[in-house]
């Protein structure tokens, strides 16, 4: 029985050190191609401004599954929308030798659509219609009018 605790006690350790938070003052970077710092640990609510994949922020503390940072912004996000490592990007394609690109690089760099991509994607296929996806594109809403309907609807608004 006390072998069974201890071995229990040690997978409970390494799962607390495999997940957690980076310590404070450290740089974490943005993995997605654009992410809101919200003004609380919440999805819903007023956003302190959008940074970009690449940018580097500092940790400050966190709260369950947000990070309050500083930096180009001062707030939360949620902590998958970061990673603790320095993104550089290998030119090689491939990624093979010692500029080989990580699982988390390629999938940094695959995230955006940018607008070369778009460009050669409309060339290839003139007879689309991106007119639905341009709209939904420019659409913005209010982050008061969000946390408005929210509270009218009683639905749950991502912090506990």
């Amino acid at each position: 029985m006390k072998t069974r605790i201890s071995v229990v006690l040690v997978l409970a350790l390494v799962a607390s050190l495999a997940i957690a938070a980076p310590k404070a003052k450290s740089i974490v970077t943005v993995r997605v191609l654009s992410a809101k710092v919200m003004a609380g640990p919440k999805f819903i609510g007023p956003s302190a401004g959008s940074v970009s994949r690449g940018q580097q922020l500092t940790f400050e503390e966190a709260k369950g599954d947000w990070y309050r940072v500083t930096g180009a912004y001062n707030g939360w996000i949620h902590k998958t929308n970061l990673t603790e490592r320095q993104v550089t990007l290998s030119s090689k394609p491939g990624g093979e030798g010692a500029g080989a690109a990580s699982r988390d690089e390629v999938e940094l760099a695959g995230r955006g659509f940018t607008p070369q991509v778009e460009g050669q994607y409309r060339e290839k296929n003139p007879n689309l219609d991106f007119s639905h996806v341009d709209a939904i594109e420019k659409t913005s809403i209010d982050p008061a009018e969000l946390e408005a309907f929210v509270a009218a609807g009683k639905l749950h608004g991502g912090a506990p």
